[in-house]
């Protein structure tokens, strides 16, 4: 007769699925964990030495100064009125500035044939000048003798007297 000590079960030397499973769940959990810690503490350590992600570093602004000139505005109620205007151009580079430069005289031009379409009531108000200084921008952004298209960054009141 077989002792009941004798037999062993069928599945005495083996690890349930699950419990395989839930070790592997865990160890997969630990090593993601350690992962971004390590990730962290990377970007703390970089960020207390002073680095940052690269930028792009600010350039100086160049800039462009149109000479003041004087234009008649268009008659109102008051009769003829005059603008007298100084303006700097704000340029991205000293290639744009080259460019306006040379061609300076249609630079003036464009802008005295813009500037004496206005209206005086309209260019007097803040807001009139924003618009005025945004048609002024796409007036000079236009090609110059076969050249492309440039860029304009802002366009700056120096003198503006409506008389």
């Amino acid at each position: 007769m077989a002792r009941k000590n004798d037999t062993q079960p069928a599945n005495a030397g083996k690890t349930p699925p699950i419990l395989v499973a839930l070790l592997g769940l865990v160890i997969a959990l630990i090593g993601l964990n350690t992962y971004l810690l390590w990730e962290t503490r990377s970007l703390a350590a970089a960020s207390a030495m002073g680095a940052q992600p690269a930028e792009q570093e600010p350039t100086d602004p160049v800039f462009v100064n149109i000479s003041p000139f004087t234009v008649n505005l268009q008659s109102d109620q008051f009769g003829p009125r005059l603008l007298y205007a100084g303006l700097t151009l704000e340029v991205p580079s000293e290639k744009v500035k080259a460019t306006l430069i040379k061609n300076m005289p249609q630079v003036r031009n464009r802008l005295l044939v813009l500037l004496s379409g206005q209206n005086a009531e309209g260019i007097t108000q803040s807001e009139g000048k924003k618009v005025l200084a945004q048609n002024i921008m796409d007036s000079l952004i236009a090609p110059y003798n076969g050249d492309e298209e440039i860029a304009i960054n802002d366009v700056l009141f120096t003198e503006f007297i409506v008389q």
